[in-house]
């Protein structure tokens, strides 16, 4: 007779495989379905990113536009920039002016006469300077009075007035020179000398006043600029000019004295424009955002992550709805975005007619500002609105965290499924087990009878 056998120990089965298995299909489709269910919760809030940012792009495009100041700035365009350049604003007052830069401002430089060199002995005393109505002394001590010791301590003087002081050696020797740091007649050097009584040089050698002969030679006259503006003449003891034309600061670059000029001032149409084609290159980025997470394709039956959502539906909504308001306390003329060449096209984006907007603020600048600025301004409106959208506890917020609240709940089943299966495991690693025992039982009574039967007498086993 066959013998009942069970290869192994106990039952010989491999129970730690059988177990994973039936684990892992008990385990397999929750898991599957709790990973996919995060996966699109997880592209839904990054959707919602997209759409926050895009929406905070949006608004940043408004923020010139809602400003009025804006619409108050002037450009000013000189005929020769090499000559003059201007600055304006908005007090500046619109128009054309003749302008002549007639000299430039220059910087004051005196020069003593010729020494030997620069160790050479000038004298003792004290030289006192003054510029535009300041003065400093300084102290040539005895000894400490050569070209190259009085240049030092003219620079290193803590109260110097703006006087620098170098030495210039030429073909006839070496030469103290002082320059004023400043431009303009006002800052002139004066130096009065008082020798001292051990001098046995001639201090006095460094004197200058430009009333009378100085020992000291002029080698640059100190000038101030000036211009003429419609026939009215203006100084400045530097290269620039404010307050001769209300809101206008002229910068002189290089004198051409009797040649007249122009400086064109008017409204900064070109600065209006561009924030303008601004704002329509961020709203249809916005609007494109807002189609591709909504949208439809029946052909390949697929849908935007957020097609269908109520949120994004209600943000979509509001924009349009702001956007297609007219502007309320303006002229009915120009109190839409459509009168300055705005229009809607294709899926909701804009297009702009750059020609009809140049006309409306080369013949209605002033009005511009009340289409996006003020109360009631598009600009205004749209960037309220979207702060509204955007802001902490705002309808966005609300989705997002009732999104990641969904996500806390899956990690929440899954630590649930991990419980429940760690108990599948241990049911079904006991139940092996006891089979495991009874088979080893079952193995080892199957081994005795073969063995008995073996011994009775004249019996013969037949394998």
């Amino acid at each position: 007779m066959a013998s009942v056998t069970a290869s192994g120990v106990g039952s010989g089965l491999d129970i730690n495989s059988i177990v994973s298995q039936l684990v892992q299909a008990e385990r397999a489709p929750q898991e599957t379905r709790l990973a996919s269910k995060e996966a699109l919760i997880q592209a839904r809030l990054s959707a919602f990113g997209s759409l926050k940012s895009s929406l905070t792009t949006f608004q940043n495009s408004l923020s010139a536009l809602k400003n009025v100041d804006t619409f108050t700035k002037r450009s000013a365009t000189s005929s020769d920039n090499a000559v003059f350049t201007a600055t304006t604003t908005a007090a500046a007052a619109a128009g054309t002016y003749s302008v002549k830069v007639e000299q430039l401002a220059a910087k004051h430089t005196i020069a003593s006469q010729a020494y030997t060199d620069s160790a050479t002995v000038v004298g003792s005393g004290v030289l006192s300077f003054s510029q535009n109505g300041e003065t400093f002394s300084v102290t040539v001590a005895d000894g400490e009075d050569s070209l190259t010791a009085i240049r030092d301590a003219v620079n290193k003087a803590a109260d110097n007035t703006g006087v620098a002081a170098s030495i210039v050696t030429d073909q006839d020797g070496a030469h103290l020179v002082f320059s004023s740091s400043k431009t303009g007649v006002a800052n002139s050097i004066q130096i009065d000398v008082t020798p001292s009584a051990s001098d046995t040089g001639d201090l006095s050698q460094l004197a200058y006043d430009p009333a009378q002969t100085s020992p000291m030679s002029q080698k640059a006259e100190a000038k101030d600029s000036i211009v003429v503006v419609d026939g009215f003449t203006q100084t400045s003891a530097n290269l620039k000019f404010e307050g001769m034309l209300e809101g206008i600061t002229i910068d002189v670059k290089t004198a051409k004295p009797g040649e007249s000029l122009s400086l064109t001032v008017k409204h900064d149409t070109a600065a209006v424009k561009k924030s303008i084609e601004g704002f329509v290159t961020g709203y249809n980025s916005l609007i494109a955002t807002l189609n591709d997470l909504t949208a439809y394709n029946p052909e390949a039956n697929t849908a935007g992550l957020l097609q269908g959502d109520s949120a994004t539906r209600s943000v979509a909504n509001r924009i349009r709805q702001e956007m297609g308001t007219l502007v309320s306390g303006l002229d009915v003329d120009l109190d839409s975005l459509a009168e300055l060449g705005i229009t809607t096209i294709e899926k909701g984006k804009l297009k702009l007619d750059a020609t009809k907007l140049t006309s409306v603020l080369d013949a209605d600048f002033a009005n511009v500002a009340g289409v996006f600025a003020g109360e009631n301004g598009y600009a205004t409106r749209l960037d309220a609105l979207i702060g509204d959208i955007t802001a902490g506890g705002g309808i966005l917020d609300n989705r997002t965290a009732g999104l990641k609240q969904q996500v806390e709940r899956i990690a929440d089943q899954r630590e649930t499924l991990n419980r429940r299966v760690a108990s599948i495991e241990a049911r079904y690693l006991a139940q092996f087990s006891a089979l495991d025992t009874l088979l080893g039982q079952l193995n080892a009574t199957g081994t005795f009878l073969t063995q008995q039967l073996d011994n009775l007498p004249g019996s013969v086993f037949k394998k």
